[in-house]
C-alpha cells in the first residue's frame, strides 16, 4: 500500500473478526485478569490497531505543507503575516505507541515499525514543538525568518523521517490486518451474517487496492474492471449483512448502510468520470482550487474510514 500524502490506516479491530478472545461474558474474573495467549495476542493487535486508527494525520503532507507555504517565507521569498503551523501531537503518539508495545505476546510483525515509528516521533517532536512555538508567536516577523532557517534543516529530516516510520508502521498494520481478515473470510459459513460481515471488509479492502493508484493522484489506469468488480461484491455482501440483522431486528442496518452507499456512490461515480473524461477535461481548467478527481480521492477516503469505523463500532 502506498501512503503518500494519503493515509487509509483505518484497520479492523480484532474483535470483529475474532469474537471468541474478547467475549468477556464467558470468563470468570479471574480468567478476564489473566487473559488466555489468543487474548493477550488480540489486545495487543487491537491496540496497534488503535494507535494506526487515531493517529492518521499525513506527516509527509504535513512536511509538503510546509515546504509550500512556510519556507518561501522563511526565505523571504513571500511574504505572509499570518503564517499557520499545527503541531502534531507526537507526546501522545509516543505514549500510546510505548504502551501498545510493552504489551505481551511480542510480535515481530508489528514491533519493530512500531520502535522505530516511536524513535522518530521522540526526535521530531522536539522539532516540531519549537517550530510550532515560532509561527505561533510570529518570531518569524521580528528575525525575518532567521531562527526558521536555522532549525529548518534539522526539522525536515526530522519530519522526512518521521513519515517514512508512519508508512512502514501503517504498511505493517495493513498486512496483519489483511492476513486476519483473508483467514476469517475463508473459513467463515457462507450465507451467514458472520460470512456477510467479513465479506464486507473483505471487499472493501480489495475495492480500496484496485483504488490505490487513483488516491495518489494517477487515475485508475487498468484497475477500473477490479474496481468495479470488488464495489459489487462489497455491496453484496453489505445488503447480505443487512437482511441478516433484519431477520432478528426488523430496523436492520441503517446507519451503517448509509456509509456503505456513500462509499458505493463515490466509487461509482469515479469510474464514470473515469469513463466518460470527465477528469480529463478537468484538468485544462484553471480556475478551480481542488479538481474535481482531487475531491473524489478525499471523498473516497473519507467514505471508506466512515465504513470501517461503522464496523469498528457496531451497533446493530
Amino acid at each position: 500500500m502506498n501512503t503518500g500524502n494519503m493515509i487509509r490506516s483505518l484497520a479492523v479491530a480484532a474483535c470483529v473478526l475474532t469474537l471468541s478472545a474478547c467475549d468477556e461474558s464467558k470468563t470468570s474474573n479471574k480468567e478476564q485478569n489473566q487473559p488466555s495467549a489468543e487474548q493477550a495476542e488480540v489486545l495487543k493487535y487491537n491496540a496497534y490497531v488503535e494507535v494506526a486508527n487515531s493517529f492518521q494525520r499525513s506527516y509527509a503532507k504535513e512536511l509538503a505543507t510546509f515546504k509550500n507555504h512556510v519556507q518561501p517565507v522563511l526565505d523571504g521569498k513571500d511574504k505572509n503575516d499570518n503564517l499557520f503551523y499545527s503541531t502534531n501531537n507526537l507526546d501522545r503518539l509516543k505514549n500510546a505507541l510505548a504502551k501498545a508495545r510493552a504489551m505481551k505476546p511480542d510480535m515481530a510483525e508489528l514491533d519493530g515499525s512500531a520502535d522505530a515509528y516511536r524513535d522518530a516521533a521522540e526526535k521530531a517532536e522536539p522539532l516540531d514543538r519549537e517550530m510550532g512555538n515560532y509561527i505561533a508567536a510570529k518570531t518569524y516577523l521580528s528575525d525575518k525568518g532567521a531562527h526558521g532557517r536555522e532549525i529548518r534543516p534539522a526539522f525536515i529530516a526530522a519530519m522526512e523521517a518521521l513519515a517514512a516510520a508512519q508508512g512502514n508502521f501503517v504498511s505493517a498494520i495493513d498486512a496483519k490486518d489483511r492476513a486476519r481478515i483473508k483467514a476469517e473470510f475463508d473459513r467463515s459459513e457462507k450465507d451467514t451474517r458472520d460470512y456477510f460481515r467479513i465479506g464486507m471488509i473483505y471487499h472493501i479492502k480489495e475495492s480500496m487496492d484496485a483504488v490505490d493508484g487513483f488516491l495518489q493522484g494517477n487515475g485508475l489506469g487498468d484497475s477500473k474492471d477490479a474496481l468495479k468488480a470488488s464495489l459489487d461484491e462489497f455491496n453484496r455482501m453489505a445488503t447480505g449483512y443487512d437482511a441478516k440483522v433484519r431477520e432478528k431486528n426488523n430496523a436492520g442496518c441503517s446507519s451503517m448502510m448509509h456509509n456503505v452507499n456513500a462509499y458505493l456512490s463515490t466509487g461509482r461515480q469515479i469510474i464514470l468520470r473515469t469513463e466518460n473524461g470527465r477528469y480529463q477535461e478537468d484538468k485544462k481548467s484553471q480556475f478551480q482550487m481542488m479538481s474535481a478527481e482531487r475531491q473524489d480521492a478525499t471523498q473516497l477516503l473519507q467514505d471508506y474510514n466512515n465504513v470501517i469505523n461503522a464496523i469498528n463500532f457496531n451497533k446493530c
